[in-house]
């Protein structure tokens, strides 16, 4: 594995803070403080999916970095057992705080999933980049079309979600992090900005605590100015 990549983890750092943003709009929209259109405005919406983007780009230069030249099974095991845990966890949490619309495939769910899938082809930056290109161009017509899995398990599924993240397009993401993990031309890049990289290297426990903190903290403040 190659010495750690700064850029890296600042790119992480700079989601983890944007996501930091995102949820406590999100959280005093949902105790009534704002009524900002995070799911509807289009600029929202944008900065939603530059969010995701940069999470699914990271993994993918982060596999490239952690097994392009010395693969372990029993690490990479370690890694999915680490990130369906996580999962795991907040698909449990969710459920308990919106059972109607908790979080069956997010984006933990994404990155576990797409991990399985990119670790193949970790070796071959070139094709990464082609089956992006594919499958973002498959979208016009509509395929991939996986919807047939939720019909399967509609009952057991809300029929919303607050975070839900399909394998196609986004799988094209990791692809392409892939590929920019054996740029020549990204690989000279060192930034470094100390409180960004500390989140990035922090980046998969930040995300499964701060909303515990942000969400409660909402919920304190509307508690406190609500009592009679």
């Amino acid at each position: 594995m190659q010495p750690r990549n700064h850029t890296l983890d600042t790119i992480r750092g700079i989601s983890v803070a944007m996501m930091f943003a995102f949820h406590l709009i999100f959280n005093l929209n949902y105790f009534n403080f704002t009524d900002i259109p995070l799911f509807s405005n289009v600029l929202y919406i944008i900065w939603r999916y530059i969010i995701v983007s940069l999470f699914l780009i990271a993994v993918g230069i982060s596999l490239v970095y952690a097994y392009k030249t010395n693969f372990i099974l029993k690490k990479f095991l370690r890694r999915l057992v680490i990130l369906a845990l996580a999962a795991i966890c907040v698909s449990s949490g969710t459920y308990f705080v919106f059972q109607d619309s908790w979080v069956y495939f997010g984006i933990l769910h994404m990155i576990l999933v797409s991990s399985v899938i990119a670790v193949f082809f970790v070796s071959l930056p070139n094709f990464s980049l082609a089956i992006a290109l594919l499958i973002f161009s498959l979208q016009y017509i509509g395929q991939p079309d996986l919807s047939f899995l939720y019909l399967y398990l509609s009952e057991y599924l809300p029929k919303s979600t607050v975070d839900f993240y399909p394998l196609f397009p986004w799988l094209a993401l990791v692809f392409i992090g892939i590929n920019l993990g054996h740029s020549s031309n990204f690989n000279r890049i060192n930034i470094n900005i100390n409180i960004f990289s500390f989140l990035g290297r922090n980046a998969l426990i930040l995300y499964l605590t701060h909303q515990v903190v942000l969400f409660n903290a909402v919920w304190l403040v509307y508690y406190l100015t609500n009592i009679s």
